[in-house]
């Protein structure tokens, strides 16, 4: 069987975003002085389900459905104005267990990440969350050339793990709830090591959730009203990717982008921006994969793209749709390119980024980024 090596979008180095989000919301934390700390949740969860066969292999190889185990501790906000925006949002952390579809050829995996969990709708007993999780996966099967040649899903023992829920919750009792919903998971090592295909999976979610102590009464504060601003920002990052060749070394990339967007709400911020890549691993994809002769301008490439943006006070996630535009991408021949970046506002006018550029579902590189935003 002939197996060719790709990317996954959802692949990224998730551990590091997922550091950004635990000391982004640390300074939400206020425990009760004695006693057992208040607004503190124990979950626990079954989640059975299936690998999405995302490429053709997983048709070949999974033989199981997926089953989970899963146990979080959680703290809900109480107070404050973006608590009060977002519905007093949760943020805690997560252990998991899962079989990943065939024990002899991918395993199963261990993961811990810290999650952050919106409630859309919270109508008394009744509640519907969103949960975005962001940590590390350990597995016990890799890819190995004489031993395991098959799974050219996951090439490292180490890997990051993605998790997203969308749950309906109802309060059973005062301190029970019980909740149901969808997940999906992803596991990778996010383009830092070969192969990486990645793995997804798709679960039903079946858990419970318990205040062990008491819940605290929710203070509101009249919220200031919002002003629109047009707010201008500019971002230079760089990191290192693979060549999809399974060689060992990496290579150089970076990218300056500069980008204009409306603060339309005190949550949502759309814009518009330009960018210029650099990617040293040019050369050897265009002789590997490309049909035209490499010339050094190949390695830049140019582009303009849209953005959403969700805020949570100095914390925001953005997509970005982008199209080349100038200098266009000539090993795959790519049109169109995403984003998907995770930011931290470090004072007034600077910030932090980690950011994952894809080609729809292949990933190209993960790049760690510092802007500076300015208002017009």
């Amino acid at each position: 069987m002939k197996l060719r090596v790709t990317y996954n979008f959802f692949g990224t180095s998730i551990w590091c975003a997922g550091i950004i989000l635990m000391l982004s919301l640390l300074n939400e934390t206020t425990f009760a002085q004695t006693g057992f700390p208040k607004d503190l949740y124990l979950k626990a969860a079954y989640r059975p389900g299936f690998v999405l066969p995302e490429y053709t292999l997983f048709n070949y190889l999974v033989d199981d459905y997926v089953h989970s185990f899963e146990l979080s501790i959680s703290k809900q906000t109480t107070g404050g104005d973006w608590a009060q925006v977002y519905h007093y949002p949760e943020y805690g952390l997560a252990f998991q267990y899962s079989t990943l579809g065939n024990e002899q050829v991918f395993g199963h995996e261990f993961s811990l990440y810290p999650y952050f969990t919106i409630h859309i709708i919270d109508a008394g007993k009744f509640s519907f969350q969103n949960q975005i999780g962001l940590g590390l996966g350990v597995v016990n099967k890799k890819f190995d050339q004489d031993n395991n040649p098959y799974n050219v899903a996951v090439g490292t023992n180490v890997n990051l793990h993605f998790n997203f829920e969308l749950n309906a919750q109802y309060q059973v009792q005062r301190k029970l709830f019980f909740y149901t919903g969808l997940c999906m998971d992803h596991l990778s090592n996010g383009n830092l090591g070969e192969p990486n295909l990645g793995i997804n999976f798709l679960t039903f979610n079946a858990g419970v959730r318990y205040l062990p102590g008491e819940k605290s009464e929710r203070t509101r504060v009249e919220l200031t009203k919002h002003i629109p601003t047009t707010q201008a920002a500019i971002i230079l990052a760089a990191g290192s990717k693979h060549a999809r060749s399974l060689q060992s070394r990496s290579y150089f990339i970076s990218s300056l982008s500069f980008e204009v967007k409306r603060k339309l709400s005190r949550i949502f911020y759309p814009g518009i921006g330009a960018d210029i890549f650099y990617d040293a691993a040019t050369q050897a994809e265009v002789f590997n994969f490309g049909d035209s002769e490499y010339k050094s301008i190949d390695a830049f490439k140019t582009g303009v793209h849209i953005e959403e943006e969700l805020v949570f006070n100095k914390f925001s996630i953005a997509l970005q749709e982008g199209f080349y535009l100038g200098l266009t991408e000539k090993a795959f021949n790519n049109k169109t390119y995403n984003r998907f970046i995770i930011r931290h506002r470090v004072g007034e006018k600077l910030f932090v980024q980690l950011a994952m550029k894809s080609h729809v579902a292949v990933l190209d590189f993960l790049e760690f980024g510092i802007g500076y935003t300015g208002r017009s």
